[in-house]
């Protein structure tokens, strides 16, 4: 539940920047000029919007204490994906005569810090740099190499430990590096000097009693192999050797099993929109940015009553996921809304390899969402983002695949497709290869209208896979 919380208290600093935005351009002149239903429309649009953004974004589920820069970074992303959709939206409703043009600019930097800052907050007041500080003396070390995993061990040091460990310096084997400075910390010569440096380093009132090896021991010079052991055998230092922990494991033979599918469509899919020429992969593109931006704006009261009766039909979460290949075999996750409730342990997600009880499960609401579509909203925002495209050939499991089917990963994923609208999933899986592989074989700008207009009547209609077509492209004539 505290997920939920969070979820609420994003919506209220969004909302909230919002007013406080209002009041530092106007005074909130919406509610002085006597029209509070305007506000109150603003608030309305922002709240739905960001009801459905942020749980795709994901920002209400990460751990306060150890907030990161890259979900900071979602975090600008959602609030500005948030007033994107929602002014975009107001465009339609009043061309924006209730919003003056530095509010939304205003409303993100306040949205932002709310958000970012209390998380900020939280990692500083609990993170891990706010661990109670031992009374115990600090314990200084020297770290052997100067490469990336010594690097590692200085965040490491820094961000978790840096109450206990004081890292004095850095040796390497590479002489030409004495004296520089690596992650803020001097480079005081090469493992051969260690007798010297600890000498100097005691001289000074600092004692090490504990070398950090950011390089497997092996790899260093046989000579400086000799100097380091024998100062631990002589009890003058502790070797740790963290390169040893940090080292992928030993290669062993691959398991007799079936070949990776996503290593294989990668290794064999083309790239169909390379062999194309002229303006036609480009225009597909920005048609599906375009369009599936303007159709987020137009379906946004539509996708906030889906959620809405998805919530009260099957609970939360609204949706589920499904890492499914597309262009040349890469993974994505493709998400949908929830039509299923739950059974026991099952989540959702199971009804493509469970199709036994997908009856059992699907509720009424389920079933209408899923014939006329609605479930598959969501995937708008795929098109957006460009793991897919409004047509193309459908995304399925890798075990749903077709055999030989890797032409099929040649072409982005779309929601509809030329086998959707010749028999969909009363097809056989050959005959959506064969319908698939035609597509691919003759896209055009042309082809896609055509599916996008039938799309629009098959919609309504049960899937029927249509025989004379698929007969056609078997003998090679057109469809």
């Amino acid at each position: 539940m505290r997920k939920y919380f969070y979820l609420a208290y994003d919506l209220a600093c969004i909302c909230g920047a919002l007013v406080a935005a209002l009041y530092l351009r106007h005074g909130i002149p919406l509610i002085q000029e006597g029209q509070p239903h305007d506000l109150y429309l603003l608030l309305f649009v922002t709240l739905v919007t960001a009801l459905i953004v942020l749980p795709l974004m994901r920002t209400h589920i990460s751990m306060w204490r150890y907030t990161s820069s890259a979900e900071l970074a979602s975090i600008m992303i959602a609030v500005g994906l948030v007033i994107l959709v929602c002014n975009s939206s107001l465009f339609l409703i009043s061309r924006l005569d209730m919003m003056p043009r530095s509010v939304p600019p205003m409303h993100w930097a306040l949205a932002v810090v709310a958000m970012g800052g209390s998380r900020l907050m939280a990692r500083k007041l609990f993170g891990p740099s706010s661990m109670s500080k031992h009374k115990k003396l600090k314990q200084h070390v020297l770290v052997v190499g100067v490469c990336h995993t010594a690097e590692l061990y200085l965040q490491f040091t820094k961000r978790i430990i840096q109450h206990e460990i004081v890292v004095e310096g850095l040796v390497d084997s590479d002489r030409a590096l004495t004296g520089r400075v690596f992650q803020k910390h001097k480079i005081l010569g090469t493992p051969e000097d260690l007798p010297q440096i600890l000498e100097q380093l005691r001289v000074h009132g600092i004692h090490i009693k504990q070398v950090v090896l950011a390089q497997l021991l092996n790899e260093l010079p046989q000579h400086e192999q000799d100097v380091l052991n024998q100062m631990k055998q002589d009890s003058v230092i502790d070797l740790v050797q963290f390169a040893k922990h940090m080292a992928p494991p030993p290669e062993s033979e691959p398991a007799a099993s079936a070949p990776d599918f996503y290593h294989t469509a990668a290794a064999h899919a083309s790239d169909r929109y390379k062999e194309l020429e002229g303006i036609y992969p480009y225009v597909k593109r920005w048609f599906d940015v375009v369009a599936g931006l303007a159709l987020i704006i137009l379906f946004l009261p539509l996708l906030a009553l889906t959620a809405l009766l998805v919530a009260c039909d099957v609970g939360f979460p609204l949706l589920f996921w499904q890492q499914r290949p597309g262009l040349h075999g890469k993974a994505f996750r493709l998400y949908k809304f929830r039509t299923m409730r739950q059974s026991g342990r099952k989540l959702d997600e199971d009804r493509l390899t469970h199709k036994s009880s997908d009856a059992d499960r699907t509720s009424f609401l389920g079933k209408m969402l899923r014939r006329l579509r609605l479930d598959e909203l969501p995937q708008l925002f795929h098109i957006i983002a460009g793991t897919m495209s409004f047509v193309g050939p459908r995304p399925l499991l890798p075990e749903d695949q077709p055999a030989d089917g890797i032409i099929r990963l040649s072409a982005r994923p779309g929601v509809t497709g030329w086998a959707q609208i010749h028999g969909g999933d009363a097809l056989t899986p050959e005959e959506k290869l064969l319908l698939d592989a035609w597509y691919i074989q003759h896209m055009s700008l042309w082809l896609d209208i055509r599916i996008l207009l039938r799309t629009l009547l098959v919609v309504f209609k049960a899937d029927k896979p249509r025989t004379q077509v698929i007969e056609q492209i078997r003998r090679g004539s057109a469809a």
